[in-house]
């Protein structure tokens, strides 16, 4: 297993020109249409630095020299189906965003939550934040609702900003240095931080406000039914009154719903298996999850994962690091967030 995370670096800082400013746009294209304008003679300043830890996605984006806007309206969050919780720590410059309410101007030290089901529009001229991109079923599993959080904003006066802004400038130093094997482990750590820092930002009122998409329920639906061998295409359009071309629209972001349900049932599988903790033999665990052939279970399990299910369970935790280098190795960074959106 390499030493040391995969990193991704685009920009017109790595590339000068058109041609960097283009890497740029793609880079974050799963995750914002782009515009620019009025840029200045020397042309847009911009870079973009992350690094895959896991079960989190780090990086450091830098843009001045223009008027730029950045983007996930309706028909964006349809097109790239990602269900992702993005964190920005601004650290240099200022934006303003709106997540169709009243216009926020976020300045350095703030720290701005965005659910990436939902959308979002800000501008800026000059602007340096660190990212942290999560799966937002990580929150479900901590039975946090993160519908009131979505644009919200935790001033830099707060404990809870500064102490964010602390952890996130000290993973970005620590990051090229950091080994894969303790990715898995600094992922967490940070998730929980960031669920525990949020407690305050809850309230009943703006839960029941806010509507969660259809596809993020239904996805929480087969999350909590993978065991049962009739979860398919047919038992959704009953349980949600949708017809199957709507459901295979919804998720042709995700590889369809078949190829969803497949691969969150061998998620569920790898996770079982390198957990030290899980006694059940290997067999047992497939079969719950429906993988009663274990030929083809065994394939399908090593082509997702870069390991045989025997190759998980002995390596334990350090099995979820190697997956993770393993699905980077050869992608970048859109690449890495449609991964991490199917973690």
């Amino acid at each position: 297993m390499p030493s040391s995370l995969p990193q991704f670096q685009a920009g017109t800082r790595i590339t000068p020109g058109r041609e960097g400013a283009q890497a740029y746009a793609e880079a974050i294209a799963p995750v914002f249409d782009t515009r620019l304008r009025d840029v200045g003679a020397r042309g847009p300043d911009l870079g973009i630095n992350s690094f895959n830890i896991g079960p989190m996605l780090l990086g450091q984006a830098h843009m001045a020299g223009g008027v730029f806007g950045y983007g996930r309206d309706a028909r964006k969050i349809a097109a790239t189906g990602l269900e992702l919780v993005l964190v920005q720590i601004i650290v240099g410059g200022e934006d303003h965003r709106s997540t169709g309410g009243d216009e926020i101007v976020a300045r350095p030290g703030d720290v701005c939550l965005l659910d990436l089901t939902r959308t979002f529009q800000s501008e800026t001229t000059h602007c340096t934040n660190i990212n942290l991109a999560l799966p937002r079923d990580a929150f479900d599993a901590r039975d946090i609702d993160l519908d009131p959080l979505h644009g919200l904003v935790l001033r830099r006066e707060s404990a809870g900003a500064q102490l964010l802004r602390s952890h996130a400038e000290s993973l970005m130093r620590v990051a090229p240095d950091l080994a894969p094997e303790e990715a898995y482990g600094v992922g967490r750590a940070t998730t929980d931080l960031l669920a525990g820092l949020t407690l305050g930002h809850r309230g009943e009122e703006t839960r029941r406000a806010a509507a969660e998409t259809q596809r993020a329920r239904m996805r929480r639906f087969i999350d909590a039914n993978l065991h049962d061998p009739d979860l398919d295409a047919e038992l959704l359009c009953r349980r949600f009154g949708v017809s199957r071309a709507s459901l295979y629209r919804l998720f042709a972001p995700l590889g369809g719903v078949s190829e969803h349900i497949r691969n969150r049932r061998l998620r569920r599988v790898f996770e079982a298996l390198s957990d030290p903790a899980q006694p059940q033999a290997m067999a047992q665990v497939a079969e719950r999850y429906g993988f009663t052939v274990w030929s083809s279970f065994s394939r399908a399990f090593k082509s997702r994962f870069g390991m045989t299910p025997g190759e998980a369970r002995g390596q334990g935790a350090v099995a979820a690091a190697k997956a993770t280098v393993q699905q980077a190795a050869n992608g970048g960074l859109p690449d890495w967030l449609r991964a991490l959106d199917a973690a």
